[in-house]
């Protein structure tokens, strides 16, 4: 039996395990730098004496949390291996199948012909399949089996970072015409009024 896939530790959840945060704390490096940036310099001051006495022992006990808080960080990064690992990457790679059909082509992009509020509904509309597992682990929420396009771009960014794997979606947009574009916007589109033509 396969460990559950889980990208959001104990660091992003708060005292009730409700995760708080958009991203996982172990995708955002630059705050993880900046943590131990700071360790080492309050390090380094205490080292030369530059600290008041009576600052010292409040200086120990920031370097004693930021250490743990890093530590906490890096410890809730996965760990994918076997199964998990191959699971991860092909839903990775659906992802940005489905990401790279729905997107407008860089020439319509250029050329100002993508729809404003074409584009809003494949932002925010459930309309890329994902399987419950993966949804669940990257902290989305389907309906009907689907996720919006800003979620699949989380969903991608966050299964990226895990794997090793490219995290930018731009590099998905193609170059082509509109017509790729538009057969997508129009099945999305016809979903969406199925769905108020049920109601």
């Amino acid at each position: 039996m396969t460990d559950k896939i889980q990208f959001f530790g104990s660091v992003d959840c708060d005292r009730d395990g409700r995760v708080t945060s958009e991203t996982p704390a172990w995708m955002l490096e630059r705050h993880m730098e900046y943590l131990e940036d700071e360790i080492n310099k309050k390090k380094a001051g205490l080292a030369r004496g530059a600290y008041e006495s009576d600052q010292v022992p409040r200086i120990k006990g920031e370097i004693e949390q930021e250490q743990k808080r890093l530590q906490d960080i890096i410890n809730s990064k996965p760990n994918l291996t076997g199964a998990n690992k191959d699971k991860c990457f092909r839903a990775y790679q659906r992802l940005a199948e489905r990401i790279k059909e729905s997107m407008p082509t860089r020439k319509d992009s250029k050329n100002g012909l993508v729809n404003p509020y074409q584009e809003l509904k494949r932002m925010k509309e459930k309309h890329i399949p994902i399987d419950a597992e993966m949804a669940k682990a990257c902290n989305v929420t389907r309906k009907d089996g689907k996720i919006s396009g800003d979620e699949a771009a989380k969903c991608y960014a966050i299964l990226g970072k895990a794997l090793g794997e490219d995290t930018n979606i731009e590099r998905l947009r193609r170059d082509g015409g509109q017509e790729a574009f538009h057969r997508t916007i129009d099945g999305l589109t016809e979903a969406i009024l199925k769905r108020f033509e049920g109601k």
